[in-house]
C-alpha cells in the first residue's frame, strides 16, 4: 500500500515540478524580453495584467469543465494544447518578428487558459488520487516542489537569457510540458471513490446542468450556503490584496531605501522560496492537533506582526550586510508561514467540498485572489511613491491582523467549525 502511494505521489510531484518550472522560466523570459525590447513600463504592465483578465473571463467555463469532464482527460488535453501553442508561437515568431508583442500576448492568453485548467483540475483531483488521511502530506510536498521550481526557474532563466533567444525558452517549455504529460498519463484516478463521497444535496443541485452559466451559479450558490467556505474565500481574496504590499514594498524598501545591491536583494528574495520549501517539508512530517483553519489563521497572525514591523528597518543604522541577513531570516520565516497558512486550508477544502463542486469552488477562489493581487499592487505602488514605508507596512500588517482576528471571531461566534464537522465534539 505504501509503495503504491509513494509511486502515485512521485508522479504528481513530477507533474507539478515540470509544469511549474517550465512555465515560470518562460514567463521570466517573456517579461524580460518585453521590457528590453519596448523599454516601456506600460507594455510590461499589459503583459502582467493579461493573465488576471483572462482568468476572470474563463472563470465560469473552467469550473464547468472541471466538474463535468473526467479530470485525466482535461489534464492531457491541456498539456497537448500547451505544447501546440508553443510550437505555433515558435513558428509565428520566426516568420513575423516585427509582431513579437502581439504574438507574446497571444501566447500568454493560451498558456493562462491551459495553466488555469490544469492547476484547478489537479487541486480537484487529489481526493481521487490519494486517501483522505494523506492529503496534508501531498499538499505540503506539492507546495515544496512548486516553491523549489519557482526558486530555480528565474536563476536558470537569467543564465540562459544571455545565451539564447526567446524561441529556445518556448522549445524548452515544450520539453517540460511533455514530461508533465507523461506523468499525467501514468496517474491512476479513482472516480468511484468520489462518487461515494459526494454529498446528496450537492448531487441534486448539480444533477441538472443546463448551461455553463447555470453550472457556475450553482457553484456560487453552494459557496453562499456553506458559510465557512464563503468566509474563507473572501478572506483569502482580501489577504492577497494586502500581500501585494510585500511584493512591491520589499523591492522598494530594500533596493531604493536601504540601498542593497542586486545580489543582496536576490538573496533575500530567494529566502522566501526556501522558507516555503521548508514549511512544506515540515507539514508533510507532522499531524496537526489544532484545527487546520485555526492553525492557518494563527500563522497569519504571526505573519501580520512581522509585516507590520519590517518598515522599522529604515530607522536603523545597520550596514547592508546585516540588513541582508535580517531580511533573509524574515523572508524565510514568512515563506514558511505562507505554507502554514495555505496548505491546511487547501486540505480542508479538498476534504470538505463535494468532488463535483470542487472545480467551481477552487476556480472562484483562485480567480478572486488573482484579480485582487494586481489591484493591490497598483494601490500599494501609489502609496509607496508618496508615503513613508514604515507607515505603509504597519498599516498593511495591521489590516491583515484585523482581518485574521475578525475572521476567527466570526467562525467561532457562529460555531461554523462544529457545523462543518471539522473538530471533535
Amino acid at each position: 500500500m505504501y509503495k503504491k502511494l509513494f509511486n502515485q505521489l512521485n508522479k504528481i510531484l513530477l507533474v507539478k515540478f515540470a509544469g511549474t518550472f517550465g512555465s515560470e522560466m518562460l514567463q521570466f523570459a517573456i517579461s524580460l524580453y518585453i521590457l528590453k525590447r519596448t523599454g516601456s513600463a506600460l507594455s510590461m504592465g499589459v503583459s502582467l495584467i493579461t493573465g488576471p483578465l483572462v482568468d476572470v473571463v474563463i472563470m465560469p467555463f473552467v469550473g464547468y469543465i472541471v466538474d463535468t469532464i473526467p479530470h485525466k482527460m482535461i489534464m492531457i488535453v491541456s498539456q497537448i494544447v500547451t505544447s501546440v501553442s508553443l510550437l505555433v508561437f515558435s513558428l509565428c515568431f520566426n516568420l513575423w518578428p516585427a509582431g513579437y508583442f502581439y504574438i507574446l500576448i497571444g501566447l500568454i492568453i493560451m498558456l493562462e487558459i491551459t495553466d488555469c485548467l490544469l492547476s484547478t483540475t489537479i487541486q480537484s483531483s487529489l481526493i481521487q488520487l490519494f486517501p483522505s488521511d494523506e492529503l496534508q502530506k501531498v499538499n505540503s510536498l506539492s507546495q515544496s516542489i512548486t516553491s523549489l521550481a519557482e526558486f530555480l526557474a528565474p536563476i536558470l532563466g537569467a543564465m540562459l537569457y544571455t545565451m539564447v533567444n526567446i524561441v529556445v525558452f518556448a522549445d524548452l517549455e515544450i520539453i517540460f510540458e511533455v514530461i508533465a504529460l507523461l506523468g499525467i498519463l501514468v496517474l491512476k484516478f479513482d472516480y468511484k471513490k468520489t462518487e461515494k463521497i459526494v454529498d446528496e444535496e450537492a448531487s441534486e443541485e448539480t444533477a441538472n446542468k443546463t448551461s455553463i452559466i447555470g453550472n457556475f451559479l450553482d457553484g456560487f450558490r453552494y459557496m453562499l450556503k456553506q458559510k465557512l467556505i464563503f468566509i474563507l474565500t473572501l478572506s483569502s481574496g482580501a489577504l492577497n490584496f494586502f500581500f501585494a504590499s510585500m511584493n512591491i514594498g520589499y523591492p522598494y524598501l530594500l533596493v531604493k531605501t536601504l540601498k542593497l545591491s542586486n545580489v543582496q536583494y536576490g538573496m533575500t528574495d530567494s529566502a522566501m522560496a526556501v522558507g516555503m520549501i521548508l514549511g512544506g517539508l515540515i507539514l508533510s512530517k507532522i499531524h496537526l492537533r489544532l484545527n487546520p483553519i485555526m492553525f492557518s489563521y494563527v500563522a497569519l497572525i504571526v505573519f501580520s506582526i512581522i509585516v507590520s514591523s519590517v518598515g522599522l528597518s529604515t530607522v536603523t543604522n545597520f550596514k547592508a550586510q546585516i540588513i541582508t541577513i535580517i531580511f533573509i531570516i524574515i523572508n524565510a520565516t514568512n515563506g514558511c508561514l505562507l505554507t502554514f497558512m495555505n496548505t491546511p486550508l487547501d486540505t480542508f477544502l479538498q476534504e470538505t467540498v463535494p468532488p463535483d463542486m470542487q472545480g467551481r469552488v477552487f476556480n472562484i477562489d483562485e480567480t478572486l485572489s488573482t484579480v485582487l493581487m494586481p489591484l493591490g499592487t497598483m494601490f500599494f505602488g501609489v502609496l509607496f511613491d508618496h508615503y513613508n514605508a514604515v507607515i505603509i507596512f504597519f498599516a498593511a500588517g495591521a489590516a491583515m491582523l484585523l482581518l485574521a482576528i475578525v475572521t476567527i471571531w466570526i467562525i467561532l461566534k457562529k460555531d461554523y467549525l462544529k457545523n462543518q464537522g471539522t473538530i471533535n465534539n
